[in-house]
């Protein structure tokens, strides 16, 4: 999902063709779970950074809201 500045240009559409991959699989059972609605829009590593910025706000809410607090 992240990688260190300076990795090869190809370990990074590697890694990030296998995120994406991921992203797909599972992101309809995690909005369900999250209450959001899925949208399309994986393909570039900027529509991934904006999905992990707000995944990383309405999880972060769900778990608050849960009662989750880190140890």
């Amino acid at each position: 999902m992240l990688a260190p500045t300076g990795t090869p240009p190809e370990v990074v559409a590697a890694l990030g063709t296998a995120f994406r991959a991921a992203i797909q699989q599972s992101a309809p059972r995690l909005s369900e779970l999250a209450g959001v609605v899925p949208r399309a829009g994986y393909e570039t590593p900027d529509q991934v950074m904006t999905l992990v910025r707000e995944g990383v706000k309405t999880y972060t809410d769900v778990l608050r809201a849960a009662g989750v607090r880190p140890e």
